[in-house]
């Protein structure tokens, strides 16, 4: 606790540092053409508005690169000139205490038209949160809590976003779909937490959410979420960071980016390491026709993990209209993991007559290498483009899991009897994707086509090999009960359509539908049997969409949607991780479809934005984690469709300017299950709530000085009880030295005890379950940019 005081104290020591003189004004940009060709020489004027005949003039370098310093405050306007192009203005640039650095990164000119107009735009500053049309835009970059943070840490403060207590991450309660630089990730469940968890928060430019998504992906029940990555400056440049909490956490990346007239690369390099504690306790009541008992547990955890991860990114124009990018990403999971559990067995009468305690280590490593290449054509109208996108991916895991368990006499003391017990998983997974997308708008520029396929493939071998060790020989025996050996295969072809009419100027109809073909196919080696399912699902969507002069804006909108269960919930592998509770998945769950009915009002003006979103769904076929009591004083764990239920939704989402320092954004979703009556009596299935909330507030005294924080809390139902979370917490203060290069960050994060509360009720048991994790974590993090900025010396001006 002294060193972390320390720490502290010097961290706050060194904001008082470097104090800036009475003109610290810094503006630096770089001018491209339409092509991305980098303009040597380009004429670069600042011109005070309140005094427009003293101005500065600049011309830029070989990188179109420019920079302005001693800049007093005020409002400004900046001029840009090149023979054979159009003059732009950026009118309405404010230097002031709070902010008198700017960095205008890719400015483009535009060739000059027979009209030979000039362009004129008014500079607007980035905020953390942007809403515009019922969507969200978090911008990461300018965010203190990107620091030492990565991709999953960000996700958790994004407005409307959460994540459920399987981890799985929803927009307003349900499932989005993902897109990396605007491209689909197509993995599973566990590939897409190792992606998100090893992409540093310092490489992300910004994360969108779009509850109103475009054609492409109009049948995702949860929206899209885009994470933008950052693409570099025209030139060279780069990035380190290093990051440490008193967690015992600790990480370090990298990232090196070079643009040029039409190519444009970035590598991202890379590793973390985790240490996470925690324990549980739970109570179980099991009720029988003429006697009930108890079943208690508690436990303790510590998991370790180590991730390496690699990253390329490559943009090269062809032409221009025509495009390629290209992206290789691995990734890297090395983990210890060690849990102790003791069980108890009480009668009615408060004795205990079974006591044990079960020890797992577990140890395994995951690799997962993936590459995308996508192709775009513009056609020569504006808005025609033909955009393929293909990706693979690869995913290598083995793992190690070691039980021992121990049975004592009611006193606690060793009564002779012990086990022991390993189980070996080898897991290959491999997938591949195409997708093609084609927009084009009709001549009377009122009405816009948009067609589309795609196909996704994935496959997964597994073997689990389970032995306990036999006694008094020593040696040990394979278990066939808990060994298994399967294939695991699905393919996804999709087949789309749609058109938008413009009724009017910010009036539109869009309508389409997407029919789908799936097919699973199991080879279940072990019971020597197949199992298929191949079914055909239409999934139609519309929408109303109708704009005020992007001051009001309201959105109805329709659409099937479907969800499909994964190899986690497929996997029919029993997990003997808990003797007492026994899990595994069901190869034969069908899929879930739901029809959504959603309508968002929203209303934007310049020091505050709020939405309203009300949402009615009829979703068949769910399938949910279902809990029995079965012999022995056992439950039973497992997936299974159940008839269905009606969501009522509510949500809102908004932010406030209080002033030029400080904003603040605020959102909540509550969604209201119905169960069917035969589910409410014969399966006791409870209507329930959930509740997701996050307020994000920002304060920003000077320009190099910032204060973030995120606040968050969520409630989640299942059909047999809810899961209730506490709040989380999450602080971050920034503060940037040396013209910017140097960045300081401090985060505090959870520093209250995290602690989530399941309430389950069967039909013949009630069970109550309590976990903390110590979250806690106060987190220094270092980064340097090794990029241009502006210089002292002032070049010679422009000869007049």
């Amino acid at each position: 606790m002294k060193k972390l005081t320390l720490v502290i104290s010097f961290f706050l020591f060194m904001l008082n540092c470097f104090s800036q003189g009475s003109n610290p004004g810094i503006l630096a940009g770089n001018v491209m053409d339409d092509k991305k060709k980098a303009l040597q020489d380009a004429t670069v004027e600042l011109i005070p508005l309140k005094d427009t005949l003293n101005k500065e003039a600049k011309r830029t370098g070989k990188d179109g690169d420019f920079a302005f310093s001693n800049i007093g405050f005020g409002y400004y306007k900046l001029r840009i000139s090149y023979v054979g192009m159009q003059v732009l203005t950026l009118d309405s640039i404010n230097f002031r205490t709070e902010r008198y650095d700017f960095n205008l990164s890719d400015i483009t000119l535009k060739p000059k038209s027979t009209e030979n107009l000039d362009e004129i735009i008014v500079y607007a500053e980035k905020p953390l949160i942007q809403s515009k049309d019922g969507n969200i835009t978090f911008n990461a970059g300018e965010s203190a809590l990107a620091a030492g943070s990565n991709a999953s840490d960000l996700l958790n403060n994004v407005p409307l976003v959460s994540k459920d207590p399987n981890g799985k991450i929803t927009v307003r309660g349900k499932e989005p779909k993902i897109l990396i630089d605007d491209k689909p990730v197509e993995l599973n469940l566990q590939q897409l937490q190792d992606l998100l968890e090893s992409l540093p928060g310092s490489s992300i430019e910004k994360i969108e959410v779009m509850t109103n998504p475009p054609p492409q992906y109009a049948n995702e029940q949860g929206g899209v979420i885009n994470i933008v990555t950052k693409k570099g400056k025209v030139g060279r440049s780069g990035r380190l960071n290093i990051s440490a909490g008193t967690r015992g956490d600790f990480g370090i990346s990298g990232n090196f980016s070079y643009r040029k007239q039409g190519f444009a690369l970035s590598i991202n390099a890379g590793a973390g390491y985790n240490y996470l504690q925690g324990s549980s306790h739970s109570e179980r009541n099991n009720f029988y026709t003429d006697s009930s008992n108890f079943f208690n547990t508690k436990s303790r955890y510590n998991n370790e993990n180590a991730r390496p991860n690699f990253r390329l990114n490559m943009d090269y124009d062809i032409d221009k209209r025509q495009s390629l990018n290209f992206v290789l990403q691995y990734n890297q999971n090395d983990y210890w993991n060690r849990n102790t559990t003791e069980y108890t067995n009480i009668d009615r009468f408060g004795d205990i007559y079974r006591l044990s305690e079960r020890t797992i280590r577990s140890e395994g490593d995951s690799y997962s290498p993936n590459l995308n290449l996508s192709y775009t054509r513009k056609g020569k109208v504006a808005g025609e483009s033909l955009k393929i996108i293909t990706g693979a991916n690869f995913s290598f895991n083995t793992s190690l899991r070691n039980f021992y368990q121990q049975y004592f006499n009611p006193d606690h003391s060793f009564n002779g009897l012990d086990s022991t017990q390993k189980q070996f998983t080898d897991n290959k997974s491999n997938g591949y994707s195409i997708r093609v997308n084609y927009d084009k708008p009709l001549p009377n520029k009122k009405t816009f086509l948009s067609f589309g396929t795609f196909y996704n493939r994935s496959n997964s071998h597994i073997e689990v090999d389970a032995s306990y060790l036999k006694k008094p020989e020593e040696v040990f025996q394979k278990s066939d009960l808990l060994s298994n050996h399967f294939r695991f295969h699905q393919g996804i072809t999709n087949f789309r359509g749609s058109v938008r009419q413009l009724i009017k100027e910010n009036f539109s109809v869009t309508a389409g539908i997407s029919v789908e073909n799936t097919a699973v196919f199991f080879e279940l080696y072990k019971d020597n049997r197949d199992a298929k399912n191949n079914y055909w699902t239409a999934l139609p969507f519309a929408n109303i969409n109708r704009s005020w002069k992007d001051k009001l804006n309201l959105t109805l909108a329709y659409r099937r949607s479907i969800r499909r269960p994964g190899i986690n919930e497929l996997n029919p592998t029993i997990d003997f991780g808990d003797p007492y509770n026994v899990r595994f998945g069901n190869e034969k769950l069908m899929a879930s479809t739901a029809h959504n009915f959603d309508f968002v009002i929203g209303r934007t003006k310049q020091l505050y934005y709020v939405n309203l979103g009300l949402g009615y769904n009829i979703v068949e076929d769910i399938f949910s984690p279902v809990r029995t009591l079965i012999p022995g004083e056992k439950t039973q764990i497992t997936w299974e469709n159940i008839s269905g239920r009606k969501e009522y939704e509510m949500s809102t989402w908004g932010g406030v300017t209080i002033n030029k320092k400080i904003k603040v954004n605020l959102s909540a979703s509550y969604t209201y299950n119905v169960y069917s009556d035969f589910d409410k009596t014969v399966n006791r299935y409870r209507n329930g709530g959930s509740f997701t909330s996050n307020m994000n507030s920002t304060y920003t005294p000077k320009d190099v000085l910032n204060f973030t924080g995120s606040f968050t809390f969520n409630r989640f139902a299942n059909p047999q009880g809810f899961a209730r979370w506490n709040w989380s917490m999450n602080v971050g203060v920034q503060r940037k030295f040396l013209d910017k290069k140097l960045i300081v960050t401090l985060n505090i994060i959870d520093p209250f005890l995290q602690e989530t509360k399941n309430f389950t009720y069967g039909t013949n048991f009630t069970l109550q379950s309590f976990s903390t994790a110590q979250t806690r974590n106060f987190r220094l993090s270092v980064g340097y940019n090794f990029t241009k900025t502006a210089k002292k010396k002032t070049p010679a001006p422009v000869k007049k």
